[in-house]
């Protein structure tokens, strides 16, 4: 079987990002005393790797991998919430309520800019990312890694603008392309904190 030149590009930030993620949580997390904490961070640094990549060249969010993030994403937070005396129906609830509420609010800003411009300001990817970050950050961390990303994509127009290349209002942007490593950033942080 021959992969497509996509696949191959997914296949090989995939494993840039996993290997990104088992070194970072090594080295910032004490890894050593959590090989949990280097598998998982080793899982979403693959996915938002191959999503940021992926997003970035085409302005698109592949669905396999925010999927497999949403999912795994899940089982992270729900064991982790078990682990801290949750039980399983407070641990599920809690963690579907944070998908939830991120790919919600993802979704109202997506309608709301179409009924004012009339056209897409979000896709429908970006929306499946938003809540894959509440299945792996809450919706506390996920609105940190919306304002890391958002920071990000402002000071990539701006340094763009400052180099003359310029800005129009009906360019478009690739906000997974900054959210998804913000995801995976504010992720490791958090479980620097908890570790604290």
């Amino acid at each position: 079987m021959t992969l497509s030149p996509s696949s191959r590009r997914h296949l090989i930030a995939a494993a840039g990002g996993a290997a990104l993620g088992a070194v970072a949580a090594l080295a910032l997390v004490d890894g050593a005393a959590r090989p949990d904490l280097i598998s998982a961070s080793a899982v979403l640094g693959a996915a938002m790797a191959a999503i940021a990549l992926e997003d970035a060249l085409r302005l698109r969010v592949p669905d396999p991998w925010v999927y497999g993030a949403l999912v795994t994403g899940i089982v992270w937070s729900i064991s982790m919430r078990l682990r801290s005396g949750d039980g399983l129906v407070a641990a599920g609830g809690a963690v579907l309520i944070a998908v939830a509420v991120c790919g919600g609010a993802f979704l109202a800003v997506r309608e709301a800019f179409y009924r004012l411009r009339g056209v897409d300001g979000l896709g429908f990817g970006d929306v499946k990312l938003a809540a894959a970050g509440g299945a792996w950050l809450g919706w506390e961390g996920f609105a940190f890694a919306v304002l890391v990303a958002a920071a990000g994509a402002l000071a990539f127009v701006v340094t763009r603008v400052g180099r003359g290349r310029g800005w129009n209002a009906d360019q478009r942007l690739a906000f997974g392309a900054f959210l998804a490593p913000a995801m995976w950033a504010t992720w490791l942080v958090l479980q620097g904190a908890g570790d604290a």
